[in-house]
């Protein structure tokens, strides 16, 4: 497995910031009003774009209510970021990557992202591809192959960093290499991935100035593993 990188695309929320109580507690409130609240849980849609969540729960509206219910609650989640944080190693990292060679991928939207990250005390990277910026939701491929374009590398040598399933499909099907990070989702759904961690936090990066090499030490493909971030 490739270990030495030209950059690095991180997902953002359960990859860089724990954003999960405050967007439990938009989703909670939405949910409560649409007398669903009952029956809804977070867990099961995170990662995906506010419109399918609403359409699955909400089957029986149509595009345009669809779009201003997802819409009250990209507010409301652009307004609320006080219990937003960055997740352990996250903060590090960043500091010592430079400004070309990392980008954000999200599933979110560019307003929401980058409230997050202020709100996480975390800076917003030069390259940020958000749902406003691409036509097809991870699993595609489209959201890593514009980032890697906009920094100006070959996918190939290039990490992605992601805490979902389908974050992790999106990835590979871009060609890049794979590190899963658990925050909602087991090893045991991760295991598309070339690597797994519990977070950024138990891996070690050496920063030069022309790679980001990943150390694995006693790492294997859908195993765990843990060391610490350090700058070459």
């Amino acid at each position: 497995m490739r270990t030495s990188f030209s950059a690095i695309a991180l997902d953002l929320d359960g990859t860089l910031v724990d954003s999960y109580a405050d967007a439990e507690a938009c989703w909670g409130t939405w949910a409560a009003s649409k007398g669903i609240a009952a029956a809804f849980d977070l867990a099961q849609h995170y990662g995906r774009r506010r419109t399918d969540i609403v359409r699955s729960l909400l089957p029986h509206l149509g595009e345009p209510e669809i779009a201003a219910e997802a819409e009250a609650v990209r507010l409301a989640e652009r307004d609320r970021t006080g219990n937003t944080v960055a997740l352990p190693g996250v903060a590090a990292l960043l500091e010592a990557l430079p400004d070309d060679r990392w980008a954000i991928v999200t599933s979110n939207d560019t307003e929401v992202a980058t409230a997050r990250l202020r709100g996480a005390g975390l800076p917003v990277p030069r390259v940020l591809v958000s749902a406003d910026d691409v036509r097809h939701a991870k699993p595609h491929p489209e959201g890593f192959l514009l980032a890697a374009g906009l920094l100006g590398v070959d996918p190939a040598g290039a990490l992605a960093v992601d805490d979902s399933p389908s974050g992790i499909r999106a990835a590979r099907a871009a060609g890049m290499t794979t590190l899963a990070v658990m925050f909602r989702h087991d090893g045991a759904t991760l295991a598309e991935a070339d690597l797994i961690a519990e977070d950024l936090g138990r891996i070690e990066f050496e920063i030069n100035d022309h790679s980001l090499v990943l150390r694995t030490p006693g790492a294997d493909r859908g195993t765990p593993y843990g060391a610490q971030h350090s700058r070459g």
